[in-house]
This record gives C-alpha cells, sequence and structure tokens, in this order.
C-alpha cells in the first residue's frame, strides 16, 4: 500500500491484483472464494470445461465472467495473473501459455508433470520477469510453522527419522498415483523444515485397485547426515490419517492434523546409553532405566486457514516483492523428489539418487 499527501489528507492507494482462475471443480472454489474476499485481489473471470460447474459460479459471484475458453483468459488484458487448478497434465501447457502471455502464475501442486517441464516454466518466467507460485499449502499451516520453530531451536537435538502418513479411502485420482496426489504435501514439509534436501529414495507402491496407477506407496528418503523420511501413502485406507512423527535425541513431536484441539504433541523422552561402560545391564529393568520419560507438552496453536494464508503470500509476492517457501524453484524441487521416487518403484525399490534442478 503506497500513502501520498494530497492537500492536508493522506490517502493510500491500494494494490489490486486482477486475477483468472483455471478450474472450477473441487479445489478451485475455494481459490476463488479466499481471492474474491480479498481486498487486494479481484477476480475477474472462471474457466473450467463444464457448464454445470460455470452456472454454480456464476449463481454464487454473477459478476464474474465465466467461460470454456481457456485462451479467452489468456488474452484478457485486464488479467494480471492466473490460477491453475486443473489436473497435473494439464499444468504445463496452462502455464507456459500464461507466462508467455505475460501473466503471473499460481499452480496448484505438483507443479508439473516431469522435471523438464518445470525447469522450462523457470526459464519462461525468469526470461518474463514474471512470478511463478506453486500451491504448496501445508508450509503455510499454523502447527507445521509452529513445528518448524521447536527444530529450528534445536531442543530435539540430532533428528534420527520422520515418519509421515497421508491416507484415506478415496478420492481415487487417474491422472496421478497416489504418491504424486498427496506426498506434495510431505515433501514441501519436508524441505520447509530442513535446510537440507533428500539426496536418495527407495520406494515401494501397488495397484490393488487396477486402475493403471499406483493407489498405495510407500518411500523412504535419506539424508546426507544419517536422517531418514518416511512416506506412507495411500487411497485404500479405513481411517484418513495426517500425522507425521518427528524422533529426535533428545524429543520427539507429533503432528496431527486431525487433531483440531492439540494438533502438536512435545514428547520429553529420550534413550541414552551413556553410562553402559560403568554399569552391568543384564535385567529388563537396568535397560529400563536408560529410557528417560518425562512430560508430554501440548502447546496451544492458534489454528488459521492455510489456504488464505497461501492467497495472501501470493499477493505479497507479486504486488510487493516478497519471498515465500512455495516459488516455482521450490516446487521444482518437490517435483525432482517425486520423479526419483517413481524411477525407485520401477527398480522395485532400488535406492535412486535424486537429481535436483539447479534454477535458472
Amino acid at each position: 500500500m503506497v500513502e501520498f499527501e494530497k492537500g492536508k489528507i493522506m490517502v493510500s492507494e491500494q494494490k489490486i491484483l486482477r486475477l483468472g482462475i483455471l478450474g472450477a471443480g473441487l479445489w478451485g472454489p475455494n481459490l476463488i472464494r479466499n481471492f474474491h474476499i480479498n481486498n487486494q485481489s479481484r477476480v475477474i473471470a472462471v474457466c473450467d470445461k463444464s457448464p454445470k460447474r460455470l452456472d454454480l459460479i456464476q449463481s454464487a459471484y454473477p459478476e464474474l465472467i465465466v467461460s470454456k475458453s481457456f485462451t479467452n483468459l489468456v488474452n484478457n488484458k485486464e488479467i494480471d495473473a492466473l490460477v491453475i487448478a486443473t489436473p497435473t497434465k494439464t499444468h504445463y501447457q496452462m502455464a507456459k501459455k500464461a507466462l508467455t502471455a505475460g501473466k503471473h502464475v499460481f499452480i496448484e501442486k505438483p507443479i508439473a508433470a516431469t522435471t523438464e517441464e518445470c525447469e522450462d516454466l523457470l526459464r519462461l518466467a525468469h526470461a518474463q520477469s514474471l512470478h511463478l507460485f506453486v500451491g504448496h499449502v501445508f508450509v503455510y499451516n499454523a502447527g507445521i510453522k509452529a513445528v518448524k520453530r521447536y527444530l529450528d531451536s534445536g531442543d530435539l537435538g540430532r533428528i534420527y527419522y520422520i515418519n509421515m502418513t497421508r491416507t484415506n479411502l478415496g478420492p481415487i485420482r487417474r491422472d496421478v498415483n497416489a504418491f504424486w496426489d498427496l506426498a506434495p504435501h510431505d515433501i514441501s514439509i519436508l524441505n520447509f523444515w530442513f535446510p537440507e534436501k533428500p539426496v536418495k529414495v527407495s520406494a515401494v507402491g501397488a495397484m490393488y485397485l487396477d486402475h493403471g496407477v499406483e493407489d498405495t506407496v510407500y518411500a523412504t528418503y535419506r539424508y546426507t547426515d544419517g536422517m531418514i523420511a518416511n512416506i506412507h501413502t495411500s487411497w485404500l485406507n479405513p481411517k484418513k490419517v495426517r500425522e507425521i512423527i518427528i524422533v529426535g535425541e533428545k524429543k520427539m513431536i507429533i503432528w496431527d492434523d486431525m487433531d483440531q484441539n492439540h494438533p502438536i504433541k512435545i514428547y520429553d523422552k529420550n534413550v541414552t546409553f551413556k553410562d553402559n561402560d560403568k554399569k552391568l545391564i543384564d535385567t529388563f529393568s537396568s535397560f529400563h532405566a536408560h529410557i528417560h520419560e518425562g512430560d508430554t507438552l501440548m502447546p496451544k496453536i492458534l489454528l488459521n486457514e492455510p489456504l488464505k494464508a497461501e492467497c495472501e503470500a501470493f499477493l505479497d509476492v507479486v504486488l510487493y516483492g516478497e519471498k515465500s517457501p512455495s516459488s516455482g524453484l521450490d516446487g521444482t524441487y518437490v517435483v525432482n523428489a517425486l520423479v526419483a521416487a517413481d524411477q525407485s518403484i520401477l527398480a522395485d525399490g532400488k535406492e535412486v539418487k535424486i537429481k535436483y534442478s539447479t534454477g535458472v
């Protein structure tokens, strides 16, 4: 916001970003709502292939232009940026056309289907001096940000391993497998929490529903410091789980997104063997003496609406040049890790080295 003096009255000039939104399916309406209510953005038009979806949008937002033509939004000179919430296979071509037309891009995860597509979009955005932003919504989650503060404090000591579970009974997709559908959340969280990225991955998957893509995947990522992170994703599970367990040298943390009252629990628990050379450990009880079990802390977390925070971050990036943890390069790093996991699945779980993009 820029303030200037007009006579004796201070007047505020509000920056406004004019948006077109591509995709009005399951997730698109959430983006429409958040950008519609923000006073720094104005939704101009919405595009979708389904006339029924467009009728629903038009009835809720009669002032918006609705269209079945993506080209109409790309060519609309009133639109400064395009928000892409369509199937993954369409991301690259849509984003490329939007950037070529001189429009900033907000694109839902994953940014594209291959490393090569991601790198092409990065180069194009750089050449056009445009912003490319990826919808990794969990890096804007209040609980995830709180966990990062605990990790950064060093209170947990060295991190041994992380176990991440993201399961549910559906929804089933056919354009990507369960890992590409769900794991981008967890990989983006790992990259947000830690300065170093994983270097290797081994993964296995199965197609129990027999629709051509893996509905259940287990992947283990390795770091240079010895930490491992295991990610379990599945559309074929009786329980919806969004849980991360962090095991540290001194303390442990559990983040449970399904627990609205206490999403974070910090356990003062650890195992030490420092005095083993001075003591004879020959009974179960004497072994237990080396397991420390202290208090469990459940800090009060002021929950937020992560998507609202994400949309605000995009506006701050474009309007004010702010940095975010979900830039085009951040999104590309996630795709690099996904591609390596796919390679490991095809190689029956063989460990694969992750090749990271270097940016522009």
